[in-house]
């Protein structure tokens, strides 16, 4: 089944690299099957000050756009979205532990207007080790009703230094702005179609 690509503004990604597309079947429910076609940028621009800086590579932050459809095609509803959006999450923090972040943990799910529609949100906590460092790292997920399908967006960002070699912690924090990065965060889920 050909699903739509999603679409991000491209002012929106000024700084970001997409580094994976793909189109997958995520999931089977007994009554729905969901397929996506799924975008991944990168914040080139950290990763790039944070290796000029000490050396360390790494995807530090990053960014997820999908559009989810289901077969047969079906109208959202509360308990479609419901489903929807728990496996959604579930499959997005296998996907955090795939991209190397450890200690992956749901630390809550709400409700929240996104541009104008109601969005089940996921909010996560994980490490992210890379080598001399690792730092807490923040990831949020939204999944919204969209005509006939679902949009997916969100991503993961460094929140503070966690440990490791003093001088590359030092310089790796003075990076971070967890406030900036949630604010951006916030702002692409939004500009998502």
């Amino acid at each position: 089944m050909a699903v739509d690509r999603p679409r991000l503004p491209e002012a929106s990604l000024a700084g970001w690299e997409e580094t994976e597309t793909t189109e997958s079947r995520p999931f089977d429910a007994r009554v729905v099957s969901v397929h996506a076609h799924t975008a991944v940028y990168d914040d080139t621009r950290l990763r790039e000050q944070i290796a000029d800086a000490t050396g360390v590579d790494g995807q530090w932050r990053f960014f997820v756009a999908a559009r989810l459809a289901l077969e047969p095609r079906t109208a959202p509803s509360g308990p479609l979205t419901r489903l929807v959006a728990d496996r959604a999450h579930a499959g997005f923090a296998d996907r955090l532990a795939e991209r190397g972040l450890t200690d992956v943990r749901e630390r809550d799910t709400t409700t929240r207007q996104v541009d104008g529609c109601e969005a089940r949100v996921g909010r996560f906590t994980a490490v992210y080790d890379a080598g001399p460092v690792s730092v807490r790292t923040t990831a949020r997920v939204a999944v919204r009703p969209d005509g006939d399908s679902y949009l997916l967006a969100g991503g993961a960002y460094p929140a503070t230094v966690r440990d490791g070699d003093p001088d590359t912690a030092r310089a790796v924090g003075s990076l971070l702005d967890s406030d900036r990065f949630d604010t951006e965060q916030r702002e692409l889920v939004a500009t998502v179609e």
